[in-house]
Order: C-alpha cells, then sequence, then structure tokens
C-alpha cells in the first residue's frame, strides 16, 4: 500500500511537472510559437477572413546582445531581403529587432512581422505576444479564452463603471459599445440570468471557458445582488458584514479600474459606508493591491482584533505608508531607516528628479546606479529615477526578508471584506449551463506576499506606488552584497524605525552636509 501510494504521488507530481511546463511554453508567446501554427482575422475562427501559418523567427543580431549604434541597426533593416515588412512598433532608442515570417493559407505568398526591442537577450519570453500586432489571433482554445471573446468587465464596460441595479448593467452590455461579436452571443443567458434564473448560454461553442472565467465576473456580483447565491460563504459575509437581517438586496455592482483592483474582480456598495468586494481569479498570478490589505486592516479595527493588529504593528506602519505618501517619498523615508542612504544622498536624489539630470557626481548616488543597468541613452532617462529604482528595490528587500511582513499582509488579506466567488457550470454538446456558485467567507487567500518594486520603479519613472507580489517570485527585489540571514536580523530593526518625515529634507534652501551614514537607534 505504502509503495503503492509513493508510486501515485510520483506519477501525479510529473503529470502536474509536464501541465506545466505545456502552459509555461505556451505563455512564452509569439517568438516562442510551433511551425505551422495558425493565427487567423474575422469573427468566427472556423470561417476566417484571413488566415497565416506560423514559418519561422529571425533575431538581428542573431546572438544576444545589440548593434552599436542605431546606424548599424538600420543598414541591417536595409538589407533584409524581404520586400514588405509590417513593423508593430517604432525603434526610438531600439538596437535589436526580429523578423517573424508567416505562409499565407491557400496560397504561396509570405508575410513578415518586425518588432524593435532594446536587445536580443538568451530568453526572449514574453516579449511579443500571441496577438502580433493587435488583429491576428492565434487559433487555439487556450489563446481565444481572454484574447478572442474579449468578456472580462474592462472589455464590457466603461472604466470603473458603477451600476445601481442588475438591469442597468444588462442594459449597457446590450448597447454593446465595443461592437464585440461574442456579445450578441451571451445576451439571451444574461436575460435569464436578470430573471432570477441560473442561465444557460446556448450555442457558444469553445466560449465555455471563457463564460465561466471572464463573464463570470458580470454573473457572480448579479447573482450576489439577486439572492441567488446562499452558499455557506456568501451567507457568512452576509451576517457578519451586514447583521443577522442585512440583504445583498438592492447593492451596487461596481468594476474598478484594472490596475487598481488586485484580487478584488468588483465591488458591492450598500448604504455610504458598506464596501464588499468579490473575487474570481485563481489563486495564483493575481496580484494584491495595497487597497486588498489595507481594506483587511480597516476591517480589523472595525472588528476589535486589537491583538492582531499589535501583533503586526510594525508592518501596519508600513503598509499605510505605501497607500498614503508618494512613489518618490516612500523609498527615500525607508532608505534613510534602513541606512542605505544618507540625508545627502536623499536630497540629491529629489534634486535630480527635479531637474531631469543625466548626469551627477554624488558618491551615493553613483552606487545606487551600479545596482541597475539602464539605457543611458533614452530620451527620457533620468539619473535621479535611475537611483531611487536601485534604492526601491533594496528597500523592499529588506523589507521582505522580515517573513512577519509576509505574514501580515496575508492575514489582513484574509480578513479584509472580500468574498472569493467561483462559478460552476457544465457543457453539453455547444451549450453552457451555470449550476451554481462556491462561496468563500472570510477569503482563504494562500501562499506568499512581498513587495514588488520592479514593476513600478525604472530609470525614466515611476509607475504608481510600490506594488504587492501575491503568490509570486521574489526575484528582482533581492539586495545585492547582503545574505537571507543579514537581512532577516536587520529587517526586524528596520520595521521598528522612526516615523521620519523626508518631505523636510526638501523644504530646504540648501543640501545637507555631507556625512556618511546617519545615527543609528
Amino acid at each position: 500500500m505504502l509503495i503503492n501510494s509513493i508510486m501515485n504521488t510520483d506519477i501525479r507530481d510529473i503529470l502536474n511537472l509536464l501541465e506545466s511546463m505545456q502552459i509555461d511554453e505556451s505563455a512564452r508567446g509569439l517568438l516562442y510559437r510551433e511551425v505551422g501554427d495558425t493565427f487567423f482575422k474575422g469573427a468566427d475562427r472556423n470561417n476566417p477572413d484571413e488566415e497565416i501559418q506560423y514559418k519561422s523567427v529571425e533575431y538581428f543580431p542573431s546572438m544576444p546582445g545589440a548593434y552599436e549604434s542605431a546606424e548599424e541597426m538600420e543598414e541591417a533593416v536595409a538589407n533584409l531581403p524581404y520586400a514588405n515588412i509590417n513593423w508593430v512598433n517604432v525603434p526610438r532608442a531600439s538596437r535589436a529587432f526580429a523578423i517573424i515570417s508567416f505562409d499565407v493559407t491557400g496560397s504561396k505568398d509570405q508575410m513578415h512581422f518586425g518588432k524593435y526591442f532594446a536587445e536580443i537577450k538568451g530568453d526572449m519570453a514574453g516579449k511579443w505576444n500571441n496577438k502580433i500586432d493587435g488583429t491576428w489571433l492565434l487559433n487555439k482554445t487556450t489563446s481565444l479564452k481572454g484574447s478572442y471573446y474579449n468578456l472580462k468587465p474592462a472589455d464590457l464596460y466603461p472604466p470603473n463603471s458603477t451600476f445601481k441595479k442588475p438591469s442597468d448593467l444588462y442594459s449597457t452590455l446590450a448597447q454593446d459599445a465595443n461592437n464585440n461579436a461574442a456579445v450578441p452571443r451571451v445576451l439571451p443567458g444574461m436575460k435569464e440570468l436578470l430573471d432570477g434564473t441560473l442561465p444557460t448560454f446556448d450555442d457558444v461553442g469553445q466560449m465555455t471557458t471563457a463564460i465561466r472565467d471572464d463573464l463570470g465576473e458580470s454573473i457572480g456580483p448579479i447573482a450576489l445582488v439577486q439572492g441567488m447565491i446562499t452558499s455557506d460563504g456568501a451567507e457568512a459575509a452576509r451576517k457578519d458584514i451586514l447583521g443577522d437581517d442585512g440583504t445583498y438586496a438592492g447593492a451596487h455592482i461596481n468594476f474598478p479600474a484594472a490596475k487598481n483592483n488586485g484580487l478584488v474582480d468588483s465591488y458591492l456598495y450598500i448604504g455610504k459606508d458598506i464596501e464588499i468586494g468579490v473575487s474570481s481569479k485563481g489563486e495564483k498570478g493575481a496580484s494584491a493591491s495595497v487597497k486588498n490589505i489595507a481594506d483587511g486592516i480597516k476591517a480589523a479595527r472595525e472588528k476589535g482584533l486589537d491583538d492582531l493588529l499589535d501583533q503586526y504593528a510594525d508592518q501596519v506602519v508600513i503598509i499605510e505608508d505605501i497607500g498614503s505618501i508618494s512613489s518618490i517619498e516612500f523609498p527615500l523615508k525607508y532608505g534613510l531607516e534602513q541606512d542605505i542612504i544618507d540625508e545627502n544622498t536623499a536630497y540629491a536624489i529629489k534634486d535630480l528628479i527635479r531637474s531631469g539630470a543625466v548626469e551627477t557626481d554624488n558618491p551615493g548616488v553613483l552606487t545606487l546606479q551600479a545596482d541597475i543597468k539602464a539605457k543611458l541613452d533614452n530620451p527620457r532617462y533620468n539619473a535621479g529615477y535611475h537611483a531611487l529604482s536601485a534604492l526601491a528595490k533594496r528597500v523592499s528587500a529588506n523589507i521582505n526578508a522580515d517573513p512577519e511582513f509576509g505574514e501580515a499582509c496575508l492575514k489582513f488579506l484574509n480578513t479584509s471584506p472580500i468574498i472569493q466567488l467561483h462559478l460552476n457550470g457544465k457543457s453539453s454538446d455547444d451549450n453552457y449551463t451555470v449550476t451554481g456558485f462556491t462561496s468563500k467567507y472570510p477569503p482563504d487567500f494562500k501562499g506568499t506576499v512581498g513587495l514588488d518594486a520592479t514593476k513600478v520603479y525604472s530609470a525614466t519613472g515611476t509607475n504608481g506606488r510600490v506594488s504587492f507580489s501575491y503568490s509570486g517570485s521574489k526575484e528582482g527585489v533581492q539586495a545585492p552584497d547582503a545574505t537571507k540571514r543579514e537581512l532577516r536580523t536587520k529587517a526586524k530593526d528596520l520595521t521598528r524605525g522612526s516615523n521620519k518625515d523626508v518631505t523636510d529634507i526638501f523644504k530646504k534652501q540648501q543640501a545637507p552636509t555631507t556625512t556618511v551614514g546617519r545615527e543609528k537607534r
């Protein structure tokens, strides 16, 4: 029995590994497609307007690296043997490019597409997605789920839409502002839902996955508001948040802007003060937002969970700082607290950002810049942002090294007013029937949470605040020349630092004296 159990476990592990390898390979993008993979244009993949087949990819230069100059790259482009090339972007500061060739179905002709890159790397995964130029679509069901049918709320409604009642949502969907060919096919089922019946979507063929995962983000909150979901999680949330006599009826449905929602797909607004998040995202690959975690902290305070708040008091300060101070001031404040920089360096970074300078002789700034290789010839390059990007990564690595920080984020996520909601259904012929919903409350997010500065900080600027990675790799947030043991030891002290307001530094008319480091607490 034991031997059989071990063998079965090994087989399962092997199968899981093979499956993950398949998924990972398909996600690598256009540059890793197989010869013969078909792409099409048109509303019907089985009767396309145009069709082409993947033939080959060529890199210029052929080995990892880049041309020495733009002129050298332009010369390489001029010497290409192809009469026509469809370029999907413009070169800007690029010094490399790739050409993908396709055979035209039913013809001896070929089509060629080109894309410029900063350089050719050893691994070009994800550098060119499967849509080619945004018009051609990969003719595979797994690819078509999201990219072809476009049934996510962001595809169907204006950004940050709020609907006072489900019928308003249906009316907006029926208007089909984006002329989505899939919308008329799902409208009858959505009308059934509006009438209080679990819907059946007829003649939807291979759209079933898109209906379950993408349109499900609209179906779920409608069903909640209409009292169609009475499973344990939904009922527990209703009683905990709204009281024994509370109800979801009359709640407004909001679909937040895509880059701000984190793990939440929609919100139910009840009255003036109550906000309930609905999450139907998978537990891997999604990103938590500072709002998701901050909502958990707020809920903990409202529920009087003083022990939890006291246990993670230091981590709460950091989380709330992320949500309240600017993307520039956050790494500067904690860089000072962690003794990564002194006040002179902090002032210099701020001044360089403000002036737009591309050069500096400040030793502290130069030390930080050495952490990150940046394209100095980028017209948007800024020496201050270059140093700030490196500083943000060091700060994030130090904070992540404290295991209690990840624990705190996860616990507050699971304290937040979020219902995890998953749509269940069954397929029959070309039809898909919604059979019910599985709900969890309190939420049960598992995995790891940490800060990730790589997504928002670069040598050309910032794109929001430090973000949170959820159940993902912490690659890119490791501090240079520091061991994990050193970081863990230091982090316990760093998270208990002062609340020094760095804005005072930048109000000074002149830079402070050039001291090295600062007095430690």
